[in-house]
């Protein structure tokens, strides 16, 4: 029991010091959300960032002719990316790129529970962009995808710290499966908010991090309420970490928030089923 406090205790010094080893955010992907922020974007420098990198580019090309974004001709460029798509669209896919590329260890049980929490951040952007468009929220779909991709990033956080004990210290060894998922249950959002403010996101991305798992929260906040509803729903099919069919989406205040029909929600997992083959 003392190496696991002195687990949540290095998880707590890591946080407070400015020499931590955190998770970075790809500086393309920054330099692309950062471009997109502004009033009248540089569309050609974002093509000119992507094209610039062979791998991304391919990766990208890839994801825009997956299923959710397939259309009647394939994407071959990425300028075909942007005019076919949208500048936002293509902020998105190369988030979800470049993201990925965090979910990585060579330690197997961390690798497995790090692939479920990918899945589950897929599942979360995919489900929050669709419940922009579905309540008519069209001009925030890009913020909802971000969101709901990056909202339990402070889990990743503690994964990482986790993985870095095992390679450098004795005490990674001996902390158990269930006491790894409670450390993250209880501190990642936190930790999340955290480390969002570390990267220097826009405020309105640090709240989500921090209070989509809050009792109560603020029913105005859309983007809030459309990041906790896609997160519930991924949590009643079993997308991540957890699984609880029991689950009444209709039920909840997120629902309520947003207006949503019993339609609406049966669709809302319908499409997140469809749409699993993404996060792979």
């Amino acid at each position: 029991m003392g190496d696991q406090v002195s687990f949540v205790e290095i998880i707590n010094t890591q946080l407070k010091s400015d020499k931590a080893q955190l998770p970075v955010f790809n500086k393309t992907a920054m330099r692309i959300q950062n471009e997109i922020a502004k009033k009248d974007p540089d569309v050609r420098l974002i093509e000119k960032m992507i094209v610039s990198d062979q791998a991304l580019t391919g990766e990208v090309l890839k994801v825009s002719n997956s299923s959710f974004y397939k259309g009647l001709q394939e994407i071959t460029t990425i300028h075909q990316a942007v005019v076919r798509l949208g500048i936002n669209e293509v902020a998105n896919i190369t988030a979800l790129i470049t993201h990925k590329n965090q979910f990585r260890t060579k330690d197997p049980l961390l690798d497995q529970i790090m692939q479920n929490l990918w899945r589950h951040a897929v599942g979360c952007a995919f489900g929050s962009h669709w419940l922009a468009a579905q309540c008519g929220l069209q001009g925030i779909k890009h913020e909802s995808f971000f969101a709901g991709l990056l909202h339990d990033v402070g889990k990743l956080h503690i994964l990482k710290i986790a993985d870095n004990l095992k390679k450098t210290d004795g005490i990674g060894t001996q902390i158990s499966n269930s006491f790894l998922t409670e450390s993250m249950d209880s501190l990642h959002a936190e930790c999340g908010s955290a480390l969002m403010h570390h990267w220097n996101l826009p405020e309105r991305y640090c709240e989500i991090a921090k209070g989509h798992h809050a009792e109560e929260f603020d029913t105005k906040n859309v983007l809030m309420a459309i990041v906790r509803m896609a997160n519930k729903a991924c949590h009643k099919l079993g997308i991540g970490l957890r699984k609880d069919p029991s689950l009444v989406l209709s039920a909840t205040p997120e629902s309520e928030a947003l207006r949503l029909s019993e339609v609406n929600l049966a669709n809302l997992e319908i499409f997140l089923e469809d749409n699993r083959v993404v996060s792979q």
